[in-house]
């Protein structure tokens, strides 16, 4: 896959920026806390890259609003998902083991989306960017 300089651009502000606010956030307010705990930084970590490669694996269906509307819907049963039952579940598990359960369940995830994509719009995954 041939990336296109607009989106290394992009790319780089973006990672520039991000870097730029942490170093601010460090040296100009050192008591400052996130309102999040570690397990919440961990389930938002994971959800995001999830969806990233949900997003990256589906990119021949995004001209399609009905795909974007699935995805939504998605994230939502996602989000509840993990603050009714996961997050719960990884709080009591630590290191390798907490990293294997969430890994479980977002594959098990993308499988149960990957057959729901399949099944509307006749398409599977392109996983040659994996």
């Amino acid at each position: 896959m041939k990336t296109d300089r607009t989106a290394l651009l992009w790319g780089t502000v973006i990672g520039v920026s991000l870097v730029a606010v942490i170093f601010v956030l460090a040296f100009e307010f050192p008591h400052f806390h996130m309102p999040l705990t570690s397990t919440e930084w961990d389930t938002l970590l994971v959800s995001g890259f999830f969806f990233g490669i949900l997003v990256a694996a589906y990119r021949k269906l995004w001209k399609v609003p009905g795909f974007w509307a699935l995805l939504l819907a998605f994230l939502g049963v996602h989000t509840a998902l993990y603050w009714l039952l996961i997050e719960e579940v990884a709080e009591g598990l630590g290191g390798l083991r907490k990293d294997a359960f969430y890994g479980t369940v977002s594959g098990i995830e993308f499988v149960i989306f990957a057959l729901i994509v399949a099944r509307l719009y006749h398409r599977g995954p392109n996983i040659r960017f994996l």
